[in-house]
């Protein structure tokens, strides 16, 4: 394997002297995969550029999503390279998180049209309520990339990217209906108006599930993954009063409701969740004289949850949990484009209201910001890049953030890039101050700044059995910080072959982790949350792209993981401290560095693998592509505070997936096809992974001319 691999890295400066044109800088590629043509990249509502992160980024377009056949914004992401998606157990398995470059979903921005989207279930934010019908492209860029995103960005930033330009009137009606009962429609239509100086987007989609169950060993009616419908209604709208200044608006309420009933054999017990989510946007944009470009915008978004547990037999309701978050953000843009410089600096803030349970008990918290970021191009081939930002808020002040990079094409076949960004990030009200109390499970969670004044209370009610010694090194959070590092290469053999490596190193300090401290009269835990003082994510990611024939297309990726507590290192090699001992069948033994497995949930191996092809003539449209990934850690049996090679462990796996997709009628008419974990692949440690999913639907453009090119 070193040797072939080593030859073909001596032959690729004669395979890319042989190529026509190596250099595919801002190519658009056939199937729409990661590179698309700059002026489609072009946003009305945001002034920051992908182009301008330093960090390794990924652009996922319109038609590499129908051609994957996806529904959910989880099923998009999850076969991307260095990106894998994990369920919350302790949302009730409702929420699927994204984890990239073993950061978890914590640590990632999810943005709507440049501005966050709010509303978390234990830190998740749940993407499987995301359609992607309205989707135009999604931006990714991976590691701390605060110097423009914000301090929540530590792990990387997924932008999502609706519709910005509308040509001719037209409409979508789309039917899609498969296993578990799953109903997916959705209905939109767009017109310009005033001789092309504005348009109006408007789409609704409605989408339902019969859910499932993968615990038929254990949970004997019921479902681990929910049934639940939702409704999304969007909308958007500019008006263009010149041709440099333009206001746009938007609009997006989503409503998912949830009944996740259960039976172990005693007491069965409805689960009950009422979701709703409110995101509006007001944009100014006006571009001046000289290379100018002014931009101003109000964000508004409110998300609300209400959850109750209630017994089948009487109706006796045994927990009732309500929630709500409201931000009110105003921003300033501006940026300045030179021959060789570019130039973006911006300002604003962030007022954040909470409300926790019945009694309305909650904080609120005031954030503001400034960035800026220069783009040098001393040369053509190099090109740098350097950005600060400044993040406070009233709990825990300020923090100055700084990010770099550069990019280094010495030859047509070859570029180099380097990248290096500090993050930030203040702890949640949830990690701080909230008391929760799962009834169906039984654990109790009570925030880390309040833990000793709580558990006293709980303990004199008679709930609470006793708390552990390790208690006393709890204390209030202190904020994340991190310093991360890429360094990535990438060789264009020609205009149809790429491989691209790229490493990373994120150090993280005072990583906010949830441990036990104690154990409820009931025998189940009672946790809070900890600073741990360095955790170390360090890996490598490759992936391949090569188009032999027009319409066909191979991809493949890989990443090696690597993310462990500095802490725990540290007490096992010097054989002292909280973490020396592991727990083995034959008794209890000093512990080695080898018996430490990873954090929680991290699979040291991932990969994946694409097939995609595309007849034009025909209208065809077809796609294969599997995801791998290497065992996990699920559970600290043993409770000794880490994941060693004695604990509960989830199994690698395989999921293959298939679409097809033929369109008639002068494309009008398109019929589609997909099939999801064609191998059945299930795992009662996996609530939200499925089995095999069919699914079939049609979908009718109504237009006057031939399709708009999206």
């Amino acid at each position: 394997m070193r040797i072939s691999l080593y030859a073909c890295l001596l032959l690729l400066p004669a395979l890319a002297a042989k190529s026509q044109s190596a250099d595919t800088a801002g190519r658009q590629r056939t199937l729409g995969t990661v590179e698309v043509v700059h002026s489609v990249l072009k946003k009305e509502d945001d002034l920051i550029d992908i182009k301008r992160s330093p960090a390794p980024t990924l652009v996922i377009s319109r038609k590499h999503i129908q051609l994957m056949g996806s529904r959910r914004l989880d099923e998009v992401l999850r076969e991307q390279t260095g990106m894998v998606m994990v369920s919350d157990l302790g949302a009730g398995n409702r929420s699927l998180g994204l984890q990239m470059q073993g950061f978890s979903s914590e640590y990632i921005l999810i943005l709507l049209d440049g501005q966050p989207m709010t509303g978390r279930l234990s830190g998740n934010f749940d993407l499987s309520r995301i359609g992607v019908g309205d989707i135009e492209r999604i931006e990714i860029i991976k590691g701390a990339t605060s110097s423009l995103y914000g301090s929540d960005a530590l792990g990387g930033v997924v932008n999502i990217i609706t519709r910005q330009q509308v040509s001719q009137a037209q409409g979508h009606a789309a039917l899609r209906y498969g296993t578990y009962n799953t109903v997916d429609a959705s209905l939109n239509g767009e017109t310009p108006f005033r001789r092309q100086n504005g348009f109006a987007h408007l789409s609704a989609n409605y989408y339902r599930t019969d859910g499932f169950n993968v615990n038929t060993e254990y949970l004997q009616d019921g479902k681990t993954s929910p049934p639940y419908h939702s409704i999304t209604l969007q909308g958007r709208a500019r008006r263009n009063f010149s041709a440099a200044t333009s206001l746009q608006a938007s609009a997006r309420y989503a409503s998912r409701k949830s009944d996740m009933y259960r039976s172990y054999g005693a007491q069965p017990f409805n689960d009950l969740l009422d979701e709703r989510d409110l995101n509006t946007a007001l944009t100014f944009n006006h571009n001046g004289g000289n290379g100018w470009r002014l931009l101003g915008r109000y964000y508004y978004t409110n998300y609300q949850t209400e959850q109750e547990v209630v017994l089948k037999e009487n109706g006796r309701r045994l927990q009732e949990n309500k929630f709500s978050q409201q931000h009110h953000r105003l921003e300033m843009q501006a940026g300045k484009n030179y021959e060789a410089l570019s130039l973006i600096a911006g300002a604003g803030g962030e007022y954040q209201q909470y409300r926790q349970n019945v009694d309305g008990a909650g904080n609120n918290m005031l954030n503001y910001f400034s960035y800026a970021q220069a783009q040098l191009q001393p040369a053509n081939a190099l090109q740098l890049t350097a950005g600060l930002r400044y993040d406070g808020n009233t709990d825990y002040g300020g923090k100055l953030n700084f990010s770099a990079g550069a990019g280094y094409r010495p030859a047509k076949w070859l570029k180099l890039n380097a990248s290096f960004g500090n993050g930030f990030k203040a702890p949640t009200y949830a990690q701080m101050y909230q008391v929760f109390t799962n009834i169906t499970q039984g654990y109790t969670v009570i925030g880390a700044n309040i833990f000793h004044e709580k558990a006293q209370e709980l303990r004199a009610a008679g709930t609470v059995k006793q708390v552990w010694g390790n208690a006393q090194n709890l204390r209030s959070l202190q904020p994340e910080t991190s310093a991360s590092y890429n360094l990535g290469i990438t060789f264009n053999i020609n205009a149809d072959a790429e491989i691209t490596v790229n490493g990373f190193y994120h150090n993280i300090r005072n990583l906010i982790n949830t441990e036990q401290f104690g154990i409820m009269n009931n025998g189940q835990q009672l946790f809070s949350y900890i600073n741990i003082s360095k955790v170390f994510n360090r890996g490598l990611e490759g992936s391949v792209r090569y188009s032999p024939l027009k319409g066909l297309l191979f991809t493949a990726g890989y990443q090696l993981l690597d993310v462990r507590s500095g802490d725990v290192l540290d007490s096992i090699r010097a054989g002292a401290g909280a973490y020396a001992a592991v727990r083995t069948p034959e008794g209890i033994r000093p512990a080695r560095t080898g018996d430490y497995f990873a954090l929680p949930n991290r699979s040291r191996h991932s990969g994946n693998a694409q097939i995609y092809y595309e007849y034009l003539p025909w209208g065809l449209g077809a796609s294969f592509r599997a995801s791998y990934r290497s065992k996990y850690g699920f559970l600290d049996v043993d409770n000794n505070g880490y994941i060693d090679r004695y604990d509960v462990f989830v199994e690698g796996y395989t999921l293959f997936y298939a679409s097809l997709q033929k369109s008639l009628l002068n494309k009008r008419l398109t019929l589609r096809f997909s099939a999801d974990n064609l191998a059945n692949t299930t795992n009662y440690l996996m609530p939200s992974q499925p089995g095999r999913v069919l699914m079939a639907g049609i979908e009718w453009h109504f237009r006057k001319s031939a399709p708009a090119l999206r």
